[in-house]
């Protein structure tokens, strides 16, 4: 999944402009009745309204510290489409558990807030999770998309770090990327033979060409072909490798910190 300020912007909106179309068009009984807690005994005129405009504030503010933390986040958690469910979901449980306290505190009866709770999950949760679906199923496929885009665009350029062109070849024909000081060194087979070739630049300035070509992380010093990886082995000392079946025998180190992303692309 991806995940940039554009992606975090549409779900900041979408998702209470859904609560707000479920309550106001589609108008669900259990939301309707959610929304009059505290009729007759609230000195606010427009109880319902009101407590529609609070739980859509919520919701938005909820949304928009959830998508900056997760956009903070998004380099040391590789973004897998299982996770990605699992915070949206965790998204839904934290703003219903908001509107549930204010609600409990509005309505000023004996029902306890995991009651509120129980009722804003079924009724808001059912509404927001259909935006939540839709938008996922939207965004896999725009990531397929671009997927095959670049494989469909499968030479790359090279630059160095005074944007000049030093080497072009075929994304498939990558091995795998080395950092060497001031230098990164590209791995790749001519002719069923590997061969290197070193270009001054930083893994950081290469990272965005090489993410678009599919290639991953693998450590703070080695960018990967998934394409080329034939085995992932531990090693005694607790440390897994990637074996892409070339010259460098010991194989590629992965870090902790990128091995559930590799695995997801394999």
């Amino acid at each position: 999944m991806k995940n940039n300020i554009q992606t975090s912007l549409v779900h900041i909106l979408a998702i209470p402009a859904a609560f707000l179309a479920g309550v106001l068009l589609y108008e669900p009984r259990a939301l309707c009745e959610l929304m009059q807690s505290g009729e007759g005994v609230s000195p606010v005129n427009h109880i319902y309204s009101f407590n529609i405009a609070i739980s859509f504030s919520i919701i938005l503010g909820t949304m928009v510290l959830s998508r900056m933390l997760l956009f903070i986040l998004r380099k040391q958690i590789p973004l897998t489409l299982w996770r990605y469910c699992f915070w949206c979901l965790g998204e839904t449980l934290v703003f219903c558990a908001f509107v549930a306290l204010y609600l409990v505190l509005t309505a000023r009866n004996d029902d306890s807030w995991f009651s509120f709770w129980g009722r804003s999950i079924s009724s808001i949760g059912s509404i927001v999770m259909i935006a939540y679906i839709l938008l996922i199923i939207l965004y896999s496929y725009l990531d397929a998309r671009d997927s095959d885009s670049a494989a469909a665009d499968a030479r790359l350029k090279f630059y160095d770090n005074r944007h000049q062109l030093k080497f072009i070849t075929e994304a498939s024909s990558v091995l795998y990327i080395e950092s060497n000081e001031n230098y990164i060194v590209l791995h790749y087979l001519e002719n069923g033979i590997e061969k290197r070739f070193q270009i001054r630049n930083s893994m950081k300035n290469i990272e965005p060409l090489c993410e678009q070509a599919g290639f991953a992380r693998t450590h703070r010093c080695f960018i990967v072909n998934p394409a080329h990886i034939k085995t992932i082995r531990k090693d005694p000392g607790g440390v897994n490798f990637a074996d892409l079946g070339c010259e460098r025998s010991e194989g590629i180190p992965i870090s902790k910190k990128y091995y559930d992303n590799i695995t997801s692309l394999l």
